[in-house]
């Protein structure tokens, strides 16, 4: 789990200059340094042969390189001949923003910002307001196909996406270009200052995009230019959950587009008023996912015998940090959820009278009744369900289920230790007769 300042500073890594095998790594906001995996590829450069899965994945590579398209595929494990792609358990992704140095990287300048960047900026215009779509430029289509690839590559794996400006578009492309099997595996994508692409999108990929809108955070500042097109208000019509930060002026254009208006307090971003009811929603039902995968992965360790004669190849005391490590992680998720649940009820109770009394002083005078008042609202969709009940009924159901997942994983983590427990009985007793044997 990552603070927003610290998915800021992974975010960054896109414009460093990687080469294969290097380790990345982060300042945490605790003690130690975070590190997030291992370069395994890059894109814009000629694929690694291990690298190279099919021909379809071959295409896919060489298409990225010629449209510009930049980024890195960061690993938990460093690729080596002995390590299979199977092994990747997590995948992270970075796309790199439009390359601003014209004097050190002249084409890689025109790919960006002449054939990539003012022509989609031309067609998500003419989506928006004239309804006119035309196909996707090359380095999206790249990226769309790359994306693909890495999640053929790595099966096994869980993603998590970063993008910052032209990275943005290509991430919003690569997210609705993906079935539902690859949709299950994503954890999380964070957009950053990037222009509203859902316009462009088909309805096919708007359909996709939607489905995952709680595990897409949009970080816009409007008062960075380059993030055009979307609404002032409301988190419909965009690609994933809409958050406008609170920004402080950085000074000038370019400092704003490369996070300077940004804000942190404790390590969480300044958030407008108008955009944290999503945000929050966002992220406790983003973490009560989280939780839920853990628990399906206790109950698989336990169901596979783990917890019995095949942790005598594990070391009992790393198998012991494991489930350790899960209680924790179920004790801080689960007390956040509910913290924010509360929060958000509490803010929400009251909310529907609050809106009538404003409407009575607004139309005191006239012979409008409470009636009338009330039928006016439900005809732009505002009524006490929708306002209120419908909303709180949501995060009690939230925290119903988390305190559900909670239990369940402390009584499979109570079941493992001592399956553990076990083990280390066995192993104890049987040095002692080998000892006595020899």
């Amino acid at each position: 789990m990552y603070t927003d300042r610290e998915k800021n500073r992974i975010a960054w890594k896109e414009y460093s200059k990687f080469n294969v095998g290097k380790e990345v790594s982060i300042e945490s906001d605790g003690e130690k340094e975070k590190t997030i995996g291992y370069v395994s590829e890059v894109f814009g450069q000629a694929p690694e042969e291990d690298m190279v899965s099919s021909l379809e994945d071959l295409k896919a590579r060489f298409q990225g390189a010629l449209s510009g398209l930049n980024g890195y595929i960061v690993t938990d494990k460093k690729i080596t001949h002995e390590t299979r792609p199977e092994d990747v358990h997590e995948v992270t992704i970075l796309f790199e923003g439009s390359e601003a140095k014209f004097d050190k990287n002249f084409m890689g300048a025109v790919d960006d910002w002449v054939l990539t960047d003012a022509p989609t900026a031309l067609q998500i215009s003419m989506a928006k307001r004239l309804g006119i779509k035309t196909g996707k430029i090359s380095q999206l289509d790249a990226a769309s196909k790359e994306v693909k690839a890495a999640m053929d590559r790595y099966p096994n794996a869980r993603f998590k996406f970063f993008a910052h400006s032209l990275g943005g578009l290509n991430l919003q492309s690569s997210l609705g270009s993906l079935e539902d099997k690859y949709l299950d595996r994503i954890d999380g994508a964070y957009i950053y200052e990037a222009p509203n692409l859902y316009p462009q999108l088909s309805d096919a990929e708007k359909k996709q995009v939607d489905k995952i809108k709680y595990k897409i955070f949009n970080f816009i500042d409007k008062r960075d230019l380059v993030t055009w097109e979307h609404s002032e208000e409301g988190n419909e019509g965009v690609v994933g959950t809409l958050v406008r930060i609170d920004s402080k002026d950085a000074g000038n254009l370019g400092k704003q587009h490369m996070w300077g208006g940004y804000d942190y307090k404790a390590g969480y971003l300044n958030v407008k008023e108008e955009s944290l009811d999503d945000y929050r929603l966002a992220r406790i039902k983003q973490t009560k996912e989280q939780l839920q995968l853990k628990k399906q992965a206790l109950e698989s360790w336990k169901k596979s015998g783990l917890s019995g004669s095949d942790l005598i190849f594990m070391d009992t005391t790393q198998a012991m940090g494991i489930v350790e490590s899960l209680k924790e992680f179920a004790l801080i998720a689960s007390d956040y959820i509910l913290a924010v649940c509360d929060f958000g009820i509490a803010d929400i109770k009251g909310t529907w009278e609050t809106l009538l009394i404003s409407c009575r002083s607004t139309v005191l005078g006239t012979r409008c009744t409470e009636s009338d008042i009330i039928s006016a609202l439900a005809q732009i969709g505002a009524t006490k369900e929708t306002i209120e009940t419908n909303r709180i009924t949501e995060l009690e159901k939230i925290k119903k289920d988390t305190l559900k997942i909670k239990e369940s994983i402390f009584s499979l983590s109570t079941d493992m230790a001592k399956g553990i427990a076990t083990v280390i009985g066995t192993d104890v007793a049987l040095a002692s007769q080998l000892q006595l044997q020899w």
